[in-house]
């Protein structure tokens, strides 16, 4: 219970430390171009590396606000965008100018663009059409991608403090670094968050054996029911003799049927005779004119 209240398993402060370390990087970065006197390297360092944490900053302030929460998805996108691309730049990087620094920064952003694309696009559309879920990074577990990510940015920290020779060279790989881990620690509590929905759900599995047995039981009483109903209908039948009532009201249907055709037959006879009766007397005329 402790544990759940530490700062680093809160995803709400390590938005918001993230954001904050953000802008003292912008801060800073700024501040030692700006001692150089030169506006040229202050326009490229806003483009080059100011803009990355700029996109990261306006996702991170999105998701403060509600539609930010609503196109969650979209959002996550354009963030696995950005880091491709610093992957790709990284990779270019390394294959122009071989050197350690260059390889674990590349080995860093690859891993951060694995991690993002594993864990933000779970359950997404993207995910059910790429078919991510047979991707074989599916098999290194949360906690190995955070501490792999925990300790090549360690390490090439420790590289770039070792080569640096000036203030800005201390102060900015610092701020990266801390930047890095915190937002791998924000993936990494999110996809504590997707496991946590998945072992939930997984933990509500219907048991089928109890179901039949429910359903057995629902039957028997159904069954119970559909018979005392039928038991009231009868008996209910047999008080106000429903039996007897339908049979009179059948006999004086079939009286009334055999009269009905009595007199039909009679009727048609008279007609049969008059028919007669008119012909022989036709006759009669005619031959009395002749």
């Amino acid at each position: 219970m402790e544990k759940k209240n530490k700062w680093y398993n809160s995803a709400n402060s390590i938005t918001n430390i993230i954001m904050v370390t953000i802008l003292l990087i912008i801060v800073f970065s700024q501040s030692f171009v700006l001692g150089e006197n030169s506006s040229i390297k202050l326009f490229t360092s806003i483009i080059n590396h100011n803009s990355i944490y700029l996109c990261v900053l306006v996702y991170f302030i999105l998701l403060k606000l509600p539609a930010g929460k609503k196109y969650f998805n979209y959002l996550s996108v354009f963030l696995i965008f950005i880091y491709f691309i610093i992957s790709m730049t990284s990779l270019l990087t390394m294959i122009q100018s071989f050197n350690l620094t260059s390889v674990l920064s590349f080995i860093l952003y690859f891993l951060l663009l694995i991690y993002l694309v594993h864990t933000l696009l779970r359950d997404t559309r993207v995910w059910r059409e790429f078919y991510l879920s047979s991707s074989p990074f599916n098999e290194l577990s949360n906690d190995f991608m955070f501490y792999s990510i925990l300790i090549v940015s360690i390490i090439l920290l420790a590289v770039n403090l070792i080569d640096t020779v000036y203030i800005g060279g201390i102060i900015m790989p610092i701020l990266d670094t801390i930047f890095i881990i915190l937002f791998s620690r924000y993936i990494y509590l999110y996809r504590m968050y997707l496991d946590k929905i998945k072992k939930e759900g997984s933990d509500k599995v219907i048991d089928l054996d109890q179901v039949k047995t429910k359903l057995k039981e629902v039957d028997k009483k159904v069954s119970s029911t559909v018979d005392e109903i039928g038991k009231n209908i009868s008996d209910y039948a047999k008080e106000k003799e429903i039996d007897k009532k339908i049979d009179k009201a059948r006999d004086v249907i079939v009286d009334a049927s055999k009269e009905a055709s009595k007199e039909l037959g009679k009727i048609v006879e008279d007609t049969k005779n008059d028919i007669k009766k008119a012909t022989s007397k036709k006759k009669t005329t005619k031959k009395g004119d002749k």
